[in-house]
């Protein structure tokens, strides 16, 4: 006779549900397979004595015990109440039946009082399953509200003790169902105002309207220029220009950070992600298991939130170009030898890089020893595909220190780009004066332009005409100066930009 049961898993990666099966044999010695013989003797001698003190038969005779899956189990205290109650059908004590439909978990005491272990109680998981489909959630204090949502809502019944578990299995007894508290109404509201990081910015005018326009549209930024003039702080400083998360994107969010095994609560912060130059393209995209369970990178981590990647050509080759796809908002498949898997994660992406190896290039020849040659070696690991889909590019230098100016209020920022954002879901007919068309045509002409990046030419362009008009009209027109603003924030589109006449 196989009794089956479903019961806690504890570090089982993303699905954390332990598949507990019983199988009564001849003979009188107790077998253990999936989990070590001395955690098995472990909970065997707990759940008799507790069976003892609480009037319940010992079960006799030979039995084979397995849990599965094989792999990362630990706390094995959990599974107590499971395999409790699995030697309880063989002694029909309780339906056999009914057992396969349940979900349970405690670690249980002599007395046959049930606590989660006591390195987790009260403790998030690092992941949850998919919803279960199971009659019954069988929760001690301590882990009811947190495994109360991994059932159909109302089958959480809390239990803290064993002889309650037998009575609601005999029917003798209508456990309480553990009320679910809703997570979103209860979660960590964001202040992006509390943050110092834009307030603590010095930035030229151009700077200041090309990362709003950035901000507003959540286009691919790449900014470059000299060590030491704030490139990265002024990447993780956007995160605080991004909208809040509403409800319908936590669960997104937390979706993926839940398929990664990091503890995520419910928040309105959106996620900022920024990965060391030494991480793979693994790591950058995600994996695939021979089992087929998908660990998410950083580009997934990063859905709705910030992917800030710092110092962008000390990354591997393999990293950079998988950026291609992820760039263009396409998407990726990842695909190994039998599986693929499709993501398109929506965050924004924003790089920072310096110029040359020694980071002093913009400052001129008695700051930077490189050679032209040492420079173009070095923006090579940055390839033109690459840098094309980068819809703006900043430079930063030293020698405009002295026009840099503290940043605008955060406040006013968030407000302007978010009438932005709002101005142009309302209106998306877009008009191009002959005089624009005639500086995109110009700029295509001078650098040979591809049609990606006449595209972002066009969109960063339409973003600075509604950031100037969207108080004043109600049609949006692209002019002259808007798109002369959008080409000069192009500069990988000059053929050999790197050899500039350098500043004295």
């Amino acid at each position: 006779m196989l009794v089956t049961t479903l019961g806690y898993g504890a570090t089982v990666p993303n699905a954390r549900v332990a598949h507990v099966q019983l199988h009564r044999t001849r003979g009188a010695r107790f077998h253990v397979s999936g989990i070590p013989w001395t955690a098995g003797r472990s909970a065997l001698s707990r759940i008799y004595a507790a069976f003892e003190c609480c009037g319940l038969p010992r079960v006799a005779g030979a039995f084979t015990l397995h849990i599965r899956p094989t792999d990362q189990l630990k706390e094995l205290t959990a599974l107590d109440l499971p395999i409790a109650l699995a030697l309880l059908g063989h002694a029909g004590v309780v339906p056999a039946e009914a057992l396969p439909h349940l979900f349970s978990a405690g670690e249980m005491g002599l007395d046959g009082h049930l606590q989660p272990p006591a390195s987790k109680r009260d403790e998030p998981p690092r992941s949850t399953p998919a919803p279960l489909s199971v009659d019954a959630l069988l929760l001690p204090d301590g882990w009811s509200q947190i495994l109360a949502s991994w059932g159909p809502p109302g089958k959480a019944l809390r239990t803290n003790h064993l002889e309650q578990a037998v009575a609601h299995l005999q029917g003798r007894q209508v456990l309480p169902v553990i009320a679910q508290k809703q997570a979103w109404g209860h979660r960590e509201r964001w202040n992006p105002m509390d943050g110092q990081s834009w307030n603590s910015l010095r930035l030229t005018p151009l700077q200041v309207k090309a990362l709003t326009i950035a901000a507003a549209g959540q286009l691919p930024l790449l900014i470059i220029g000299s060590a030491g003039t704030g490139k990265s702080h002024m990447a993780r400083a956007l995160h605080e220009l991004l909208p809040p998360l509403t409800a319908h994107q936590f669960d997104e969010v937390e979706c993926i950070y839940r398929a990664k095994g990091i503890p995520l609560s419910a928040t309105e912060q959106p996620p900022l992600r920024a990965p060391h130059h030494q991480c793979t393209a693994a790591g950058l995209l995600g994996t695939i298991d021979p089992n087929g369970t998908w660990t998410p990178g950083e580009l997934s981590l990063a859905h709705r939130g910030l992917l800030c990647l710092d110092e962008l050509c000390e990354f591997s080759r393999d990293c950079i170009e998988a950026l291609r796809g992820p760039l263009e908002g396409k998407g990726f498949l990842l695909s190994r030898a039998r599986l693929s898997r499709i993501e398109s994660p929506s965050g924004w992406v924003v790089a920072t890089s310096n110029p040359c190896p020694c980071g002093r290039f913009n400052e001129g020849p008695r700051h930077c020893t490189c050679t032209a040659g040492h420079v173009q070696r070095y923006l090579k690991r940055l390839s033109g595909p690459i840098a094309e889909r980068f819809a703006l590019h900043v430079e930063t230098m030293n020698a405009g220190a002295s026009a840099a100016q503290p940043a605008p209020p955060l406040h006013a920022v968030r407000k302007q780009v978010a009438a932005t954002r709002k101005w142009l879901i309302a209106h998306s007919a877009v008009h191009t004066s002959p005089a624009a068309e005639a500086v995109f045509q110009q700029h295509a002409n001078a650098f040979s332009t591809s049609a990606r990046g006449i595209g972002h030419l066009k969109a960063v362009a339409r973003l600075h005409a509604a950031l100037e008009q969207n108080t004043r009209t109600n049609t949006l027109e692209i002019g002259e100066v808007d798109a002369a603003f959008a080409s000069q924030l192009r500069i990988f589109d000059r053929p050999r930009w790197w050899e500039k006449a350098e500043i004295p």
